[in-house]
């Protein structure tokens, strides 16, 4: 089998994009992943292959496998960004390439045991002063790690209970509260079947150990109950995160360190999915404690909503075409408050898609509580946010098109604000979005992407930014 790669490369924006960057440390990864997949297909035929998976709880799974899915998703994404910093007296630019590879196995070891295997690879190159940037990641210099290794039985109590052991893909609704962002959690989760279109969903897990350090360990729960009504389903949440520190805790006038805390969110959501329409409605409570290092003890309140509405409408001589608009919010902190934070902040809400930003507006990537940080783009280190800027309010706007199936076309405007203001300011500024997606097959499409995302008052002396991408994405 031969493989031809090419990539057409360019340093300065517009970037274009082949396929692949066969010179590339990472490339080689990549065909190293081919040639896996090659032989373990290969051994599935010949050998009747049997494969082991091992989770961190002390639980294995070992069998011959009556069936095996081997599959491979590989992105490759190329990005401009001119005036990086916002700032008017500068003339800086951030423009490189990144990649992510993630290989996945799942077998089933016989009709009611599932094991499941996902192996990602994170790397960035082009990146001028910087060969291991920082990330919320294990690694961003193509060095494989696991993502997910799990057991997954679901036919327990009748087929009424399933149950996942293991580092899994957990997200609550949207992710508004927790995703994993493809990094997986460590964590045991049961899914209880009940009566009358309900069910249960419950995780507890552990996000890293205090052993051996002076950190205490950190913990993430949650309990959601849910009921189908006809095109609705209710779901009514609790999520539970723990931190043992000491560590550095965000408040509006700055991060103040503290010996531990626990956060509490009690979450209401409704989903409907109508005829060529839906809405979603959120509202989240949130309620804690902190126990800062002067021996007082630092309330913790808060509380945020989301809408968002969108419809479509097939035409058949003009394609598809849909809207959407969105709105979201979350409270802010009063930097004037000692002894209170009522800034609302999910430390394991959705925040990344690789190396990416994955919010609301594609460069300004908003959240509830934070944005794109231009001083650390790929950390999560920081706010993003000028000082004394707390809480995020969000208004969007967004249309889609498609046509002869293969095109998509987007256009989105976002306008953000500080729930709280500073010297009287609470604009963070407005972005425009525009997207061209080409499904080329079934297994592999192709995108572009200008963003132009315009400061608002909060941040001072600042200019536009301009943030332009291509993208391949391939999957088998």
């Amino acid at each position: 089998m031969r493989v031809k790669i090419t990539i057409f490369y360019r340093t300065t924006p517009p970037l274009y994009i082949g396929v692949f960057y066969a010179c590339d440390i990472m490339a080689k990864n990549l065909l190293l992943f081919l040639a896996f997949c090659c032989i373990i297909r290969f051994m599935k035929k010949t050998l009747g292959f049997c494969f082991l998976v091992s989770v961190g709880l002390g639980v294995s799974a070992q069998g011959e496998l009556s069936s095996l899915n081997i599959g491979l998703d590989y992105r490759l994404r190329g990005v401009a960004i001119d005036n990086n910093d916002t700032q008017a007296d500068t003339n800086d630019s951030l423009n490189y390439y990144s990649q992510q590879a993630r290989v996945y196995m799942t077998g089933w070891l016989n009709e009611n045991v599932e094991a499941s295997l996902r192996v990602q690879s994170l790397n960035i190159w082009g990146l001028e002063g910087s060969t291991s940037p920082v990330t919320r990641y294990p690694a961003a210099d193509g060095s494989p790690w696991i993502e997910n290794v799990y057991v997954n039985m679901p036919n327990l109590l009748n087929k009424h209970l399933k149950l996942v052991i293991g580092r899994q893909p957990i997200t609550l609704g949207d992710g508004l509260l927790v995703s994993d962002d493809r990094l997986g959690f460590n964590a045991v989760r049961a899914q209880v079947s009940l009566p009358k279109k309900m069910d249960l969903d419950l995780f507890t897990a552990k996000i890293s150990e205090g052993l051996g350090t002076t950190k205490g360990d950190v913990d993430l729960n949650a309990a959601v109950w849910a009921l189908e009504q006809g095109d609705n389903r209710w779901e009514l949440g609790w999520v539970r995160e723990k931190d043992g520190g000491p560590n550095d805790y965000r408040l509006a006038k700055g991060t103040e360190p503290i010996n531990s805390y626990s956060k509490n969110f009690y979450d209401l959501r409704l989903f409907g999915n109508l005829k060529d329409a839906y809405y979603k409605l959120e509202y989240i409570m949130q309620s804690g404690s902190a126990q800062q290092q002067n021996g007082e003890t630092m309330d913790i309140t808060g509380d945020a909503q989301r809408i968002e509405l969108g419809a479509q409408s097939d035409t058949e001589r003009f394609g598809r075409f849909g809207v959407k608009t969105v709105y979201a919010s979350g409270s802010g902190d009063d930097p004037a408050s000692t002894n209170k934070d009522e800034g609302f902040r999910s430390s394991f809400s959705k925040q990344w898609d690789g190396l990416q930003r994955d919010g609301m507006g594609t460069h300004y990537g908003a959240t509830l509580s934070d944005a794109y940080n231009p001083s650390a783009p790929f950390s999560t280190q920081d706010t993003g946010l000028p000082l004394g800027a707390s809480g995020i309010k969000t208004l969007g706007l967004g249309l889609f098109t498609v046509q002869k199936i293969i095109w998509t076309g987007t256009l989105d405007y976002y306008i953000f604000d500080s729930r709280t203001k500073n010297n009287g300011k609470n604009s963070l500024g407005t972005e425009l979005d525009l997207g061209l997606n080409f499904r080329y097959t079934g297994y592999v499409t192709f995108a572009l992407g200008a963003s132009y995302f315009f400061p608002g008052d909060l941040y001072e002396s600042a200019n536009r930014v301009t943030r332009y991408s291509a993208e391949t994405h391939v999957h088998f």
